[in-house]
């Protein structure tokens, strides 16, 4: 590194070091990564919560560079009350010099450090900088999406956030989603206008993920389906968000009188999905370790938090396989669902059998020796689901 931008880094390093928390004011999360995955990003979105509670209720902006991150943002920090604004600014257009911090979320720091000796280099020559910057980019990025030869913290480490963060117990680390009671009365007049009677509950259906090998066979899971289609007072829904023909499909595999009870969500926004979870009819949530079954998890947890009683949170399951090294296990991003039940296939004395997450011992939790979905049968889901139906008073 060249001599100057060695100065900058160590005022930057400096700053830091002379930070009182209690005096901050104002904090920018400069948020740089381009979004993939949903449930990755509804859960690390979550962790923006804490920068409240560390900083003494400072006024916290997050600037997304990236503009295609708006389906995100506008879908998981809508009415997040940890954080003030959201602008979506080229770097060259944000006053740094305003906040008291920026927290940095990139996979190549080195190109801000840059930007910033630049923009700032004759209050860097007085020694006038003062501006404290740390890094979060081990924390909020996806480590097996770093670019091999580009990816490098530069900043120092928020280690004070982290400690907070680990602080509070895990207990205090749910993830939450927040939709308001107008989001849930329109989600409820969406459904009422693509035929929902006033009787009827609405089972939710999720049939796709990023990776083929998290579904179970095709042929399971229409079984599956057949067999929830044959309950009384009810509507299935599946998710079109990208309009792709899904309902023409169904058609293709289902009866009549099947269809009939088939509510499609074609090309609503992420948001509005979210909404359609949070719908006073929704009273089961089924399908594989994906995006929005974490937003269903998020999405209740706050309801609990604002006071729903347990037994009205719909059933929510999600049925997990064999997750590569790279994607942990089960426990990794499940553990700490305590509405979600978790699914996994074991073998034990020869036999495939389905247990629960949270039945298990805590060795057994972090053990990656779950058999893949293809294993599932539909005899296995359907009595699973049936037992968990049976036990609910509003079936």
């Amino acid at each position: 590194m060249m001599k100057e931008f060695q100065t900058i880094l160590n005022q930057i390093v400096f700053n830091t070091q002379s930070i009182n928390y209690n005096n901050i004011r104002r904090v920018l999360v400069l948020y740089e990564e381009k979004i993939v995955y949903v449930g990755d990003c509804c859960i690390r979105f979550d962790k923006l919560k804490y920068f409240k509670s560390f900083l003494n209720n400072a006024t916290i902006n997050i600037n997304f560079s990236v503009k295609e991150n708006f389906k995100f943002y506008n879908a998981f920090l809508k009415n997040n009350p940890h954080v003030d604004s959201i602008s979506t600014l080229s770097w060259k257009d944000i006053d740094f010099e305003s906040y008291d911090i920026v927290f940095c979320v990139k996979y190549d720091e080195g190109t801000f450090l840059d930007f910033l000796h630049e923009k700032y280099c004759n209050l860097i020559e007085k020694n006038l900088f003062r501006v404290a910057v740390f890094s979060l980019s081990i924390v909020l990025l996806q480590p097996q999406l770093q670019p091999q030869n580009s990816a490098r913290q530069v900043f120092p480490l928020a280690q004070g956030l982290l400690e907070h963060i680990e602080s509070l117990g895990r207990a205090s680390q749910l993830g939450e989603l927040y939709i308001n009671e107008e989001e849930q009365a329109w989600a409820n007049r969406w459904l009422e206008s693509k035929g929902l009677e006033a009787n009827e509950r609405l089972f939710i259906i999720c049939d796709s993920s990023a990776l083929r090998e998290k579904l179970i066979n095709i042929g399971v899971y229409f079984d599956v389906l057949k067999f929830l289609l044959r309950k009384e007072n009810i509507k299935v829904l599946i998710f079109d968000e990208k309009g792709i023909g899904k309902e023409e499909f169904y058609q293709a595999c289902l009866d009549m009188s099947s269809m009939k009870k088939m509510i499609f969500s074609k090309c609503l926004t992420l948001r509005e999905d979210l909404c359609i979870i949070a719908s006073k009819y929704t009273k089961l949530i089924f399908g594989p370790c994906t995006g929005l079954l974490h937003c269903a998890s998020s999405i209740y947890n706050n309801f609990v938090n604002r006071g729903m009683n347990a037994s009205e949170v719909p059933l929510m399951i999600t049925y997990t396989g064999l997750y590569s090294e790279e994607n942990n296990n089960a426990y990794y991003w499940w553990g700490n669902s305590p509405l979600i039940n978790c699914v996994l296939l074991k073998e034990k004395n020869n036999k495939k059998q389905i247990v629960l997450l949270n039945n298990l011992t805590e060795e057994e939790k972090k053990a990656n020796d779950s058999l893949p979905c293809s294993e599932y049968t539909a005899e296995m889901l359907i009595d699973l689901i049936n037992s968990k139906l049976l036990i609910r008073s509003d079936f």
